[in-house]
């Protein structure tokens, strides 16, 4: 895009938020002129940051209400600002929170990210805490100014790990340990771009030291590995590569580690949820028999341990009371207006009798809060932790279950105080998505009710031949009939072992081929090659002369693109598609972990969908998948009756070509010959010439695998013949480890 042309749009960005002048006159009644003054002022410079480092010039930014906040809209993409913080922050805070949100929406990609793996415990959290010292890095390489407010950028971090700290106290009762990793990469970043030694910050538990000191050189690698101001003018797919190559270090070398600190987190709110219960039986019965400490439990404190453990449950009840008391008060307050929520016969300010009535029994029962696990001593939560052990497994699972439920909804929240809110996270996508689709559907419902008074066709004013969108419409109608979640878990657990160890090894493979080394050799960088400024400095070359900066290579992991067609002709059927779908949820599973790009699709006369690159693994993908094995003996049509290989292949190969990608497979499953069926019989659709033209016209290294079969030797230039029922899987895992690790030889 021409200079002229990017002016013009910030120009009619700048015409176009004129057009809300009046929006922002109302927001601002409340301020004096010269507060206004100095918002609106405020407001045009973070707005041409926005433009000028989040390269979006059809962005606008708009006032808040005051006090409410600042967001960004994705669906509208409209930033909203809160008066309040351009007037009473430092100007310097605000250029900084603005450049730091332009700069997620420059650099910040995540799409690539399985929703499975973000949704665990504690990986959004880790992923932003890593994440805004890289977009930090971006920003201040690309756009000097920016360096001068990095000390407010730091000082924003700590209000929010002070905030999260409150949080955790009130909601958890302990500072969960994944939290304070988060934070100290944060801390540490800070003391490396400001010229200060590494230091782990004291106070931290051991577990938590140890890992950030084994994953701090990982960390650092990942929030260097961005793309140049230049790089990310240049291509939006440069952006992606290295927001790749970054997320990849963070989930391969540091996410293992963290996630062990989760392990010791959820093993500490479970007792948290175990002492809650006696919290509230203590509420709920005081100190009867059933109340309060169970009696096996006392058998094993000390009497001073049980008084500790009472004394702690007690504060927590006292606490529960003050909150209850104080929400019915709450409650009782009119809303604003003339005479809202006034009830008759009370004067405005005085509570109602049954507002009265729930002020009183504020002091009984309410809602238990978390014990605070600072007060309790190491004994006795050894003790705690042993009696939980010793439960029964359905009460263990039940406590299992609360925690998680509580970590995650914590870990959620301290992830979303630290997420860009310029950018979209694969959850926040998904949400969307299904919000859409929702919407286009019940707009869909209105529109058919509105024509309900139209006649309809009967099936008999259907054409006699079956047109193809009937037959789509229908096909698809039967796919949701055929949907079995069940199927799939069931044989995932049988396979589990085999997609672990395959995960693990090509995990392996590419951590050791990880790209984005530090190149050294260059007059400027990010950082100094202490040893080479070593060594110039003992030949005498100057600070000025000196070529011992490095910088980041640009990563160059390879691109994978993988099409698995899988033959459903009704010879599958019985053992063969047995074995042959566990070996599809083994690649489903596997590639989809390891974010690698598949298509997994289904053949016979026709094709079946299920997964489509770029589509999430979801349970609609497995409820789909656990369908695959009622297609080989569903011969309706004619169906399983045919195997259409060169028409099917034909269909594969272009739906591949559309994806980029710099390494290509397409895998065939077969069990036998072509038996083409009647609308895909033409010579256009003769296997070995469509195999011919495929590999001198494309990209795509085609491979064909046979089931009980040598007839894959007669078509593929790349084979594995007389695959057998109980090395399928085997096989088929040792052929994507060659696909990934030896592209040229096939």
């Amino acid at each position: 895009m021409s200079e002229k042309s990017s002016f013009e749009r910030v120009i009619n960005t700048q015409l176009e938020a004129l057009g809300r002048r009046n929006n922002d006159e109302e927001k601002l009644k409340s301020f004096t002129p010269e507060e206004r003054e100095l918002i609106l002022r405020r407001k045009r410079i973070l707005s041409s940051v926005v433009y000028f480092i989040g390269k979006d010039f059809d962005m606008p930014v708009e006032l808040n209400d005051p006090g409410a906040g600042w967001h960004w809209d994705f669906k509208e993409n409209i930033v909203r600002t809160d008066p309040k913080d351009l007037l009473e922050k430092p100007e310097s805070f605000s250029r900084f929170v603005m450049g730091h949100e332009a700069g997620h929406r420059r650099i910040s990609r995540t799409g690539f990210i399985p929703l499975e793996t973000w949704q665990q415990p504690g990986f959004a959290f880790l992923m932003n805490a890593i994440e805004d010292p890289r977009d930090n890095n971006f920003v201040a390489d690309g756009y000097p100014q920016f360096k001068e407010d990095l000390d407010s950028g730091y000082e924003w971090a700590e209000q929010m790990e002070r905030q999260s700290s409150e949080r955790a106290q009130s909601k958890l009762g302990y500072q969960p340990r994944f939290k304070q990793a988060g934070y100290e990469y944060i801390k540490q970043w800070y003391r490396e771009i400001s010229g200060q030694e590494e230091n782990i910050s004291e106070g931290l538990p051991d577990e938590v030291k140890d890992a950030v000191k084994n994953t701090l050189e990982s960390a650092r690698d990942s929030w260097w590995t961005y793309p140049s101001k230049k790089e990310a003018d240049e291509s939006e797919e440069n952006i992606i590569k290295y927001a790749y190559a970054s997320y990849k270090i963070t989930h391969e070398k540091i996410w293992p580690e963290i996630q062990k600190l989760i392990e010791k987190d959820m093993e500490d709110q479970k007792m948290q949820e175990f002492m809650k219960d006696m919290e509230q039986d203590k509420m709920e019965n005081g100190e009867s028999a059933s109340g309060g400490l169970p009696q096996d439990m006392k058998d094993r404190l000390t009497p001073e341990e049980q008084e500790e453990l009472e004394k702690a449950i007690d504060g927590a009840i006292d606490k529960a009371k003050q909150e209850q008391k104080k929400d019915v008060q709450n409650s009782s307050l009119p809303e604003h207006g003339a005479n809202k929520g006034i009830a008759p016969g009370t004067s405005e300010g005085e509570a109602s009798p049954e507002q009265k009535e729930n002020e009183e029994q504020g002091e009984g029962a309410g809602k238990p809060m978390p014990i605070d696990m600072g007060s309790l001593s190491d004994g006795l939560k050894k003790k705690i932790k042993d009696f939980i052990d010793g439960l029964p497994e359905d009460k263990k699972k039940e406590l299992s279950e609360k925690a998680e439920k509580e970590l995650g909804e914590f870990s959620k929240e301290v992830a979303n105080d630290l997420q860009g809110k310029m950018t979209e996270n694969p959850e926040a996508k998904a949400e969307r998505e299904n919000k859409e689709r929702e919407e286009a559907k019940n707009k869909s419902t209105e529109e058919n009710d509105d024509e309900s008074s139209e006649p309809k066709p009967s099936k008999h004013d259907l054409p006699t031949k079956e047109g193809e969108d009937v037959r789509r419409f229908r096909d698809q109608i039967e796919k949701e009939l055929k949907k079995d979640a069940n199927i799939y878990e069931q044989k995932r657990r049988e396979v589990l072992p085999i997609i672990d160890k395959l995960e693990n090894d090509l995990r392996e493979i590419f951590v050791k081929r990880r790209a984005g080394q530090w190149d050294t050799g260059f007059k400027y960088g990010k950082r100094i090659d202490i040893k080479k400024r070593i060594q110039e400095k003992a030949k005498g070359v100057s600070a000025v002369e000196s070529k011992s900066w490095q910088k980041k290579e640009a990563p160059g992991e390879r691109d994978y693109a993988i099409t698995i067609l899988n033959d459903l002709s009704g010879s599958m059927e019985g053992l063969k598609i047995d074995m042959d779908f566990k070996a599809k949820i083994v690649l489903a599973e596997v590639l989809n972990k390891l974010s690698i790009k598949c298509e997994i699709l289904g053949f016979n006369d026709r094709i079946y969908e299920y997964q489509k690159f770029e589509q999430p693994m979801s349970n609609d993908i497995r409820e789909n998948m656990g369908g695959m094995i009622d297609e080989v003996s569903d011969y309706t049509g004619g169906r399983a009756s045919y195997n259409d290989d060169g028409w099917a292949l034909t269909q594969a190969s272009e739906r591949l070509a559309k994806i980029k990608a710099n390494q290509k497979f397409l895998i065939v499953l077969s069990d036998g010959e072509p038996v083409d069926s009647p609308q895909h019989s033409g010579s256009e659709y003769d296997l070995s010439a469509v195999v011919e033209k495929i590999t001198k016209n494309t990209d795509q290294k085609l491979i064909g695998l046979g089931i009980l079969t040598n007839s894959v030797s007669d078509y593929y230039p790349n084979y594995i013949e007389d695959v057998g029922l109980e090395e399928m899987i085997g096989k088929l895992a040792d052929l994507i480890r060659d696909v990934v690790v030896n592209y040229d030889k096939f």
